[in-house]
């Protein structure tokens, strides 16, 4: 997608930044996701309208005047028919939202994977730097504490730091982007 933004020099958290965003949906996802929001609120409100009405006409309420019960059912009737169009444009609208959303994701996917991928190695190669280095603080440490040196934190808890920041973040990381080693 981003592709011109991509430098002779290897990519930053910056060039990430900006090239892994989210390409605009199409004019048919949005028609398709304001169809089925509307479609959805039509129904809720029909099928509200139609209980609340059914509701109503159970309950004597000497503040209201009751409907005649010919025009009820008349009512209740039509809403019902009202609310079996409503149930069926809603359903159609849906189906067609989760299929633009099924396109919209794969055009997602399709756009980003050079980037994405691009990133896990970045973020790959830093993992394997972190664990070198910790490795030879590691090292120095075990040296020194045999000489009986003290030394500070990040030498003589290195090997600790190493064990728990390979089980916990470079396992997690390696099972998000999918790496093995």
């Amino acid at each position: 997608m981003l592709a011109r933004l991509k430098a002779a020099a290897e990519p930053d958290a910056a060039y990430f930044r900006a090239a892994l965003r989210l390409p605009r949906p199409t004019p048919e996802y949005l028609a398709a996701e304001q169809e089925a929001r509307a479609a959805a609120a039509e129904h809720r409100s029909l099928t509200t309208r139609r209980e609340t009405l059914k509701l109503e006409s159970g309950v004597d309420n000497p503040g209201r005047d009751k409907l005649p019960e010919q025009t009820l059912r008349t009512l209740l009737k039509d809403l019902a028919m009202e609310t079996g169009t409503a149930e069926v444009r809603d359903r159609e609208a849906r189906a067609e939202f989760e299929r633009q959303m099924v396109v919209y994701g794969e055009h997602v996917r399709a756009s980003l994977a050079a980037d994405i991928e691009s990133l896990s190695a970045k973020i790959t190669k830093h993992l394997v730097e972190v664990l070198e280095l910790l490795d030879v603080a590691a090292a120095l440490g075990a040296e020194a504490q045999q000489a009986r040196v003290d030394l500070p934190g990040i030498v003589k808890d290195a090997a600790i730091a190493r064990r728990m920041f390979e089980t916990v973040v470079v396992n997690s990381i390696r099972k998000m982007i999918g790496a093995r080693r």
